[in-house]
């Protein structure tokens, strides 16, 4: 079907093994230059994205990109968080959006 989030959710093997809006937070604070503080529903502006970090070249990201969260809002929605070039914002959006990846979360 087109309930892209839940494809993320089985792909990773469940809602706990995918990211909360925290973690996503976090891994924004690993890929900007200075690593900022990025909390879990905070936008934040005037970035350069490290495609040198570790965090980057380890996981293969370049700038624009959406990742969804484990996070729902309400029935048809999940909340996911965008990384461009300059800056990375949180959002919702309907779950059949095919513009999101999942980055599943190890052990």
């Amino acid at each position: 079907d087109d309930d892209y989030w839940a494809g993320a959710v089985k792909q990773c093997g469940g809602v706990s093994k995918m990211p909360t809006m925290a973690q996503l937070g976090e891994l924004a604070s690993q890929l900007y230059v200075g690593n900022p503080s990025v909390g879990a529903k905070q936008d934040v502006y005037n970035l350069t994205f490290d495609t040198n970090s570790s965090t980057a070249k380890s996981l293969g990201l370049t700038p624009s990109f959406y990742v969804w969260s484990g996070e729902e809002y309400g029935s048809n929605y999940a909340y996911y968080r965008n990384f461009y070039s300059s800056y990375t914002e949180w959002y919702y959006n309907t779950r059949d959006d095919n513009h999101h990846v999942a980055v599943c979360l190890g052990d």
